[in-house]
């Protein structure tokens, strides 16, 4: 199993680290940064000062709603919103938003709209409210619109490494794909146009850029084509209908497919111009929604109204809880809790994610109609 890492705990004594986390993705802003290259990408912690010294902690959770077509968050204290209080965030120019994944060094929000058939980009920022009079100490606001990454993609999860390379499954092309970094700057800067990208193999992808090319594409990392086999076992079960997917500061990514979970490498080793096949981390499970990294397993939700756990150095799944509605996403926030969305109760629940064991009480966390 691809390990997983937590992440720091340190820096300057003067300063206080701020955990701002959200479902599906992390959300942070500073005006100074601490990243371990080692730590899982859906972890960031910023220090955040001020001209009089330490600023606080914040804790920010960042959901979608299909239902509702908007984006909206929360601010936590004590693992639930503060004041019970949910502000909108995006509530115009969307259909039907499922997956976000969130960049903190470029403070770019992407967000997998099925309906518009398009991956955007905004730009956030987080800062002290000052006069805000619902007693929230913090806001999040939209400091550049929204922009399109990719078109013509049917696309429910995103995920982004500590690179800011943007990961994204699609059901039914069976694929798993990234686009890097360099060419999210080049969209970002106006010098590409979403529409013009391709989608290309690992192999095509790596003798553009050993040939000096600046071309940017999609690189399709995982397909069912290209791990199928000619064996008497149903290879292409390693992309089949792939679901939620995660990240780690490792570059292993793993997903959910129909029936299993599956992991892979994301880079060749060496001069390879191929990557290492993907593993099947657990067979015949429940249909997965979403999957994410934590220090002590990997979660997923399954469809029906289930959290499970994959324990660290065992390929065995365990029960976590079956008292959900309809769980979906799933996001570790770096230390000892989970949120998970139930999209059939309108809810978002907290769950401890110290121990890989059965029977783990979940608490609620927020209230929010339609969470995915």
């Amino acid at each position: 199993m691809p390990p997983s890492l937590r992440p720091p705990r340190t820096g300057p004594a003067s300063t206080v680290l701020a955990r701002i986390f959200a479902l599906c993705c992390l959300l942070t802003e500073a005006f100074g940064l601490l990243r371990s290259r080692q730590a899982p990408p859906e972890f960031a912690e910023h220090i955040l000062v001020s001209e009089d010294g330490v600023v606080g902690i914040p804790e920010l959770l960042l959901m979608t709603s299909p239902l509702e077509r908007k984006i909206s968050y929360a601010q936590m204290d004590d693992f639930q919103a503060k004041n019970q209080l949910v502000k909108p965030l995006v509530d115009s120019g969307l259909d039907q938003p499922f997956g976000l994944a969130y960049h903190p060094e470029t403070r770019s929000l992407y967000v997998a709209d099925y309906g518009l058939r398009k991956i955007v980009r905004y730009g956030l920022r987080v800062q002290p409210c000052e006069a805000c009079a619902d007693g929230l100490d913090w806001e999040v606001l939209v400091s550049e619109p929204q922009k399109t990454i990719v078109t013509d993609v049917q696309a429910r999860w995103l995920a982004v490494d500590g690179d800011g390379n943007l990961y994204f499954t699609e059901e039914h092309k069976h694929t798993v794909s990234r686009l890097d970094i360099k060419a999210l700057g080049d969209i970002f800067g106006g010098y590409m146009e979403a529409e013009k990208l391709q989608h290309v193999g690992f192999s095509q992808a790596k003798s553009i850029t050993e040939s000096g090319s600046d071309t940017d594409v999609i690189v399709d990392l995982f397909t069912a084509t290209s791990t199928a086999s000619t064996g008497a076992d149903a290879q292409d079960k390693l992309v089949n209908g792939p679901a939620g997917l995660s990240v780690d500061g490792a570059g292993n990514v793993i997903w959910g497919n129909a029936e299993s979970i599956a992991y892979g490498v994301s880079h060749a080793p060496g001069n390879s111009s191929r990557l290492p096949r993907p593993t099947i981390l657990v067979h015949d499970t429940e249909a997965p929604s979403d999957v994410c990294y934590t220090a002590s397993m990997v979660l997923f939700t399954s469809q029906e109204k289930s959290l499970f756990g994959i324990c660290n150095g065992l390929r065995r799944v365990t029960l976590l809880s079956d008292a959900f509605k309809l769980p979906r996403s799933v996001v570790w926030d770096g230390d000892n809790t989970a949120y998970v969305a139930d999209h059939g109760a309108n809810r978002v629940f907290s769950v401890a994610t110290g121990r890989c064991r059965p029977h783990i009480v979940k608490r609620l966390a927020v209230d929010f109609r339609g969470v995915y």
